[in-house]
């Protein structure tokens, strides 16, 4: 069998694996690798220059610059800018989206949301507006400004980095302003004018006291020898509780989760599951003597204070069970309930595996508390409530801290530095005025870095083994006759849908040596080809799979699978018809 069939072959699983979504991306990526290794398809030695790699090492930085920049207090600078003034609802729209795609041109997309997330929501509450109705937006916005800048996504920083490998020079930091200012403006104007309004709005405006009306949070507890609820049926349970109120199962003595019959009685001693909203579950305790089981409530204070958190894509809890979140949490915080869209609870919370995008309910002692506060950043966790957003904790360090990135963007935009020496000084600059601190590596993801690292000797596999360039060959076969137009649209289309069923990073580093074979094939300069990619890459808009931040807002945002297409194929449509052009009078 030859190279060229063994690696197509592999990379065909590896992108249906992909697809699946049931393993982890880096995994994959990982696993691919190795049997890519093992085969001699790519050589042992190089199994591991991925990591080396330039686009690698800059997108670890521009991750630890996000989280130091966001450190240094910019949520307050924004909350200060949008959160205490009169918008109507149309303005609101106009400045979140701005202000989402300015931010996340700089920092990473799912920083970007993590400050204006809490906002939206709080505002949205205030307005009694409905939140769905700007969830979805917000987080294409966030999209969108990645498309800004060399920095603003991953697929950007890897198809400079490939450029600078095959030609003299990579594209330089605002070579894709050209084409992605011009597609963030149209988007924008499009979502707040037309495309919110093509959102499927599934629920009431939330209540004063729920920022976000979760009525579905799983909770666990403890039928107590005196209380008034033994010898109940769940009918007459359901009836006094609330309707808002329902008991799911019978935890047995295995740890699973039993399904109840309306005709069961409660008994002493039983670990029920609720299904309640968070407001409840108090007074569910106080009414029939309830008690959280000890091993989700490790505090002997009655009066906690709850917080919700969502588990960001970039979590250290995710794939991980409650042992984990335990270890890590050391008594600060406690896990009072779960909330999941779309799930089936089977077994306890203690045995749940938790995912991106849940919302965790949790207890604390006090909200004020830095360790709190410290704690909830070092789990990757996202408050859904604003807490001091409008607080900026030090002027000096956030005039410094700007002054710094402003600084390393300016060294590589005028080509005395490239990306990753300016982004490495920038972080060093970053750690002298302590806005990242000992443990600012665990503030890298790093899944997306690891299956970065392994795709990369797999992308240059396809280029030694001559893979991309048969593809190229073939394609150019029957594209001979095309003008370039339709030949970038093709392109564009093949990479739009790849991106919205995998990893945008992943798509870049297979179809980047692709589309330049085709355009080497076919005379063309490499320039539009890669630049048709990049747009391509980043243009997620269709899945809730497709990209972090479409994951994060999908529980809060109350949406389904298939709402994201309702504004995000319009959305496409339209930059595919913006950007092909401007793409052709810019870079041919």
């Amino acid at each position: 069998m030859s190279d060229q069939i063994i690696l197509s072959s592999t990379l065909i699983a590896l992108l249906c694996l992909f697809i699946w979504g049931k393993v982890r991306y880096d995994a994959l990526a990982v696993g691919a690798l190795f049997v890519l290794v093992v085969l001699e398809i790519i050589p042992a030695n190089e199994a591991f220059a991925g990591f080396a790699h330039p686009a690698v090492i800059t997108v670890a930085l521009v991750l630890i610059i996000s989280q130091g920049l966001t450190n240094s207090g910019i949520a307050g600078l924004v909350g200060k800018l949008i959160g205490g003034r009169e918008f109507t609802e149309i303005q609101f729209m106009v400045s979140l989206l701005f202000i989402a795609a300015i931010l996340s041109s700089f920092i990473n997309n799912i920083g970007a949301l993590a400050i204006l997330l809490p906002i939206t929501l709080n505002i949205c509450q205030k307005m009694e507006w409905h939140p769905s109705k700007f969830l979805m937006p917000l987080a294409f916005a966030c999209i969108l400004g990645g498309m800004n800048t060399a920095i603003g996504t991953p697929p950007n920083i890897i198809i400079s980095e490939y450029k600078a490998s095959i030609s003299n020079a990579g594209f330089n930091f605002f070579d894709f302003s050209y084409v992605g200012l011009m597609i963030t403006i149209i988007c924008i104007l499009f979502i707040a004018f037309i495309g919110n309004k093509l959102i499927f709005l599934r629920k009431e405006v939330p209540s004063n006291e729920n920022l976000i009306d979760l009525k579905g949070y799983l909770f666990e507890v403890i039928v107590n020898e005196n209380s008034s609820s033994i010898g109940m049926t769940l009918h007459a349970f359901k009836k006094r509780a609330g309707e808002d109120t329902e008991i799911l199962g019978i935890v047995s003595e295995s740890g699973a989760v039993r399904k109840v019959q309306n005709n069961m009685r409660i008994k002493a001693g039983q670990i029920l599951v609720i299904k309640t909203p968070p407001d409840d579950i108090g007074n569910i305790l106080d009414i029939f003597d309830f008690s959280i089981p000890k091993e989700l409530h490790s505090f002997d204070e009655d009066d906690l204070e709850e917080i919700e958190v969502m588990i960001t894509p970039g979590s250290r809890l995710i794939g991980r069970k409650y042992e984990f979140f335990l270890k890590l949490a050391f008594e600060e915080l406690n896990l009072l309930g779960l909330w999941r869209k779309g799930s089936k609870y089977r077994t306890r919370l203690t045995r749940e595996t938790f995912r991106a995008g849940d919302v965790l309910l949790l207890g604390v002692r006090d909200l004020a508390e830095e360790d709190v506060s410290n704690k909830i950043k070092h789990l990757g966790l996202m408050p859904l409530r604003q807490r001091e957003l409008q607080t900026i904790p030090s002027r000096s360090r956030l005039i410094k801290g700007l002054a710094f990135f402003l600084l390393s963007i300016f060294l590589v935009s005028f080509n005395y530095l490239s990306a990753a020496p300016a982004f490495l000084l920038c972080v060093l600059g970053f750690a002298r005025i302590k806005i990242i601190d000992n443990d600012f590596y665990r503030k890298i993801d790093w899944p997306i870095i690891v299956m970065l690292a392994a795709m990369i000797p797999i992308g240059t596999a396809l280029q030694t083994t001559g893979v991309s360039a048969e593809i190229a060959s073939f394609i150019s076969q029957y594209a001979s006759d095309l003008g370039l137009f339709w030949i970038l649209f093709i392109i564009l289309i093949v990479t739009m849908a790849t991106t919205d069923i995998i990893n945008n990073a992943a798509t870049a580093v297979i179809m980047a040596p692709i589309s330049v074979g085709i355009g080497i094939e076919l005379g063309y300069a490499i320039e539009p080809f890669l630049m048709v990619v990049a747009v391509g890459a980043s243009c997620a808009f269709l899945t809730p799979i497709g990209h972090q931040c479409n994951t994060v807002v999908m529980g809060p945002g109350n949406y389904k699978f298939t709402d994201y297409w309702r504004m995000g194929l319009p959305m496409d449509i339209l930059i595919i018809l913006a950007s092909i052009p401007m793409i052709l009078f810019v870079w041919t």
